[in-house]
């Protein structure tokens, strides 16, 4: 796991008219996702977009409702990174990460 500092980076539109920042039921747990537009010299138009999945929990959950993102915010966010692992299909027995 790595300690990451994100700057400059917007929160991105929510998958299939899902809202952008999603909590759980219960409010302990919220997700979203973050991207920034970055240079790459092998890209089209120079430019490429990197984008993380964010998860919060405990604490932070009530920050971020107080910070009302939506689709489209500019934040620095400062976390952890950790990759998560996951059947994906559950006949081929195929993973995602």
């Amino acid at each position: 796991m790595f300690k990451v500092f994100a700057t400059d980076v917007i929160v991105s539109k929510g998958y299939a008219n899902q809202s952008a920042v999603r909590f759980s039921e219960d409010g302990k747990i919220v997700r979203f996702r973050i991207g920034k537009k970055v240079y790459d010299k092998n890209a089209e138009n120079n430019q490429r977009w990197i984008n993380f999945a964010v998860k919060g929990i405990g604490p932070v959950v009530e920050r971020i409702k107080k910070m009302r993102l939506k689709e489209g915010s500019f934040i620095h966010i400062t976390g952890r990174l950790d990759e998560e692992t996951w059947v994906a299909d559950q006949t081929t027995g195929a993973t995602k990460s």
